[in-house]
């Protein structure tokens, strides 16, 4: 008989790739992880590790029986996912970067709480690849995540992800500049602009730059605004130029500030809803569909 416990430690090794990291993730010792991958491999007669440089490798049966493992999980969070919703009180946990929140996770819980009163709900701003993660450590339940360069657990085959919104750009630009009365700019048009970018390494940052860099060019300016609040400031003051997804568009623009359409193709921002393989929230997806529609591209 094949153990759960010991076959969510294999996974995690497989994710973490030495004992000591697996170990950390799962909350253990190194020796406990060493204990039950021994079990595991008595029970089912095959060698599961093999060594390679200071960490571990699967062998070809524990990658076959990795496989066998992740269709179970997506069996038993189904389960799961159903008798939650049939208990009282049910206790949901979401995550979502800032402008998500805001504009599509703050709308549904209004609805949910007014449908579902006896429901209840922890939300979490976290970056995307933080919330993909927690979903896969089982310490979240559902996420809007962003679609963006160097996001390799968007294809782990233990999380379902589904298309939420698509989202066009702006080209936010202080009213003084050149392009702020025309109809439409490029973005070449703006690439000896001074930028103001998020932080290096923010979700935000890559998809801006990747965009940039598809059309020629690198941007470069010496701000850096992670809150998309703070960048109209700094382009309000004439420090630079960024570009703005639909969702972060405040209802009133700061004094100072314009936001012109994109020429040609307009690139675009894809939010995405993430859950573990097998879960299933019909409620809480349809309402965040809902509020996400309020963005549509049209």
């Amino acid at each position: 008989m094949v153990d759960l416990r010991q076959l969510r430690t294999l996974r995690a090794v497989a994710d973490h790739g030495t004992i000591s990291a697996a170990a950390h993730a799962l909350h253990l010792t190194p020796s406990a992880v060493s204990q039950q991958l021994a079990m595991l491999s008595k029970s089912t007669g095959c060698e599961l590790l093999k060594r390679r440089g200071r960490g571990v490798a699967l062998t070809d049966a524990a990658r076959v029986l990795v496989s066998h493992a992740d269709a179970v999980f997506a069996l038993l969070e189904r389960a799961a996912s159903e008798m939650r919703t049939q208990s009282a009180p049910v206790t949901l946990r979401i995550g979502g970067f800032p402008t998500a929140i805001a504009g599509i996770v703050a709308p549904a819980m209004r609805t949910l709480r007014r449908e579902h009163p006896g429901w209840r709900f922890e939300v979490r701003d976290t970056e995307s690849e933080e919330s993909l993660a927690r979903l896969l450590d089982s310490t979240m339940d559902l996420a809007v995540v962003m679609a963006a360069p160097n996001r390799p657990l968007l294809g782990d085959p233990r999380l379902r992800v589904e298309p939420l919104l698509e989202e066009e750009y702006y080209a936010a630009l202080p009213c003084g500049h050149p392009f702020a009365s025309t109809d439409a700019v490029a973005l070449t048009d703006l690439a000896a602009d001074s930028w103001i970018l998020a932080r290096e390494g923010m979700s935000c940052h890559d998809h801006v730059s990747a965009i940039c860099a598809d059309t020629g060019f690198q941007p470069r300016g010496n701000h850096r605004a992670t809150d998309f609040g703070a960048a109209l400031a700094l382009i309000a003051a004439g420090c630079g130029v960024t570009l703005l997804p639909r969702l972060g568009i405040p209802p009133q623009l700061p004094e100072g500030v314009i936001l012109v359409p994109l020429r040609d193709a307009s690139p675009r921002r894809y939010c995405l809803l993430a859950m573990r393989a097998g879960a299933d929230y019909p409620e809480v997806t349809s309402a965040l569909r809902r509020a996400a529609a309020r963005f549509t591209t049209r």
